[in-house]
């Protein structure tokens, strides 16, 4: 941002020293005193890091140069084109958000170490075993079977001749 402060101070010095009343080649006062605020508009979105703003107002800029009368020197119109151009370039890298660092690994000592006792060990039991039951198994049923009736017969009458 530090470069392009001076760029749009340049474009507004240009302009104060452009504006004439008397003489017509130089700008109007109301196309010197549009021009500057949009300059001052470009530096304000520029500081705001606002990079899409910047680029509209210096399209802008580049409009309200094209519409100076005829009268304006060719040479002063020139010249403020080319401070738009250089301002146009430099906004990508000079309205740009500042990034956030990113965290660099710094080298750590390793700890010094300290001399260490060897581990104690301790006697532990055996591991008791409970019985394991065997398993059970549920009885199994035998299938009960339905009592299956005799079929019955009507007694049989016999007859006897007469």
């Amino acid at each position: 941002m530090r470069r392009f402060a001076p760029l749009v101070l340049g474009l507004l010095a240009a302009l104060a020293v452009g504006c004439g009343q008397s003489n017509p080649e130089l700008i109007p006062q109301a196309n010197a005193d549009a021009l500057q605020q949009t300059a001052e508009k470009l530096q304000a979105a520029c500081d705001q890091k606002d990079r899409s703003e910047a680029r509209a107002q210096s399209r802008l800029a580049e409009r309200e140069i094209a519409e100076l009368p005829r009268a304006v020197s060719a040479k002063l119109k020139d010249n403020l084109q080319a401070w738009v151009n250089r301002i146009q370039r430099r906004i990508a890298v000079d309205c740009k958000p500042e990034a956030t660092p990113t965290p660099t690994e710094t080298a750590t000592e390793a700890p010094t170490e300290a001399p260490t006792e060897a581990p104690t060990e301790t006697a532990t039991s055996a591991p008791t075993q409970a019985p394991t039951q065997a398993p059970t198994q549920a009885p199994t049923e035998a299938p009960t079977q339905a009592p299956t009736e005799a079929p019955t017969q009507a007694p049989t009458t016999t007859s006897v001749p007469r």
